[in-house]
């Protein structure tokens, strides 16, 4: 609970956003949209179609065999309005997807800042804040075993260093908590 990692640069996180569900998905649905586009294209080719089979002719009492060859002219309908429609859609995709690219990178931002914030606290009070807290604790003890200092005195520098402590653990939360906000966004771990 207590291990931080240096926290990589924005750059480089910005770099790893591509893994972000929420932008890869549209990779798939643009991969769906081209392939709507060109079975759109496909249609506006007529089908062929050929029939055949065997016909008995009562008057002579023959039979006859019957060769059947379909082949529509597309002088009307060359399927435009669906092919213009599936590239729409998909010019519409790289919209959103530039939409959502986006939205990713506001909140990677912001989770970053609170990383960032999180990681100055958590090193302040380790490196800083805290030793000097114990320091301060282990003196007045100290003197309260010699009679120099009174048992109130020791009792409000031990509430100092709880505090302390307190406030050290609240801001190790609140790192491991920014680091899953970025791990979640880049969608891979911070190492």
């Amino acid at each position: 609970f207590e291990t931080t990692k240096p926290i990589p640069t924005t750059e480089q996180l910005a770099n790893r956003i591509s893994q972000n569900p929420d932008i890869a998905r549209w990779t798939v649905e643009m991969a769906q949209r081209r392939a709507a586009i060109k079975l759109e294209k496909s249609g506006r080719i007529p089908d062929l179609s050929i029939g055949g089979g065997m016909k008995h002719l009562n008057e002579i009492d023959d039979v006859g065999f019957i060769f059947g060859l379909s082949f529509p002219l597309p002088l009307f309908d060359r399927n435009q309005g669906a092919i213009r429609e599936a590239e729409y859609n998909l010019a519409k995709v790289f919209e959103e997807r530039k939409s959502a690219e986006v939205a990713v990178r506001t909140a990677l931002a912001a989770a970053y800042g609170a990383l960032s914030a999180a990681t100055t606290t958590v090193t302040a009070l380790k490196d800083e804040v805290l030793p000097g807290a114990q320091s301060a604790f282990d003196a007045v003890t100290e003197g309260y075993r010699i009679g120099k200092f009174d048992f109130l005195e020791m009792l409000d520098t031990q509430r100092t260093l709880f505090d302390v402590r307190g406030s050290y653990i609240n801001a190790l939360a609140e790192y491991h908590k920014a680091v899953a906000d970025v791990e979640r966004l880049i969608g891979e771990p911070l190492n």
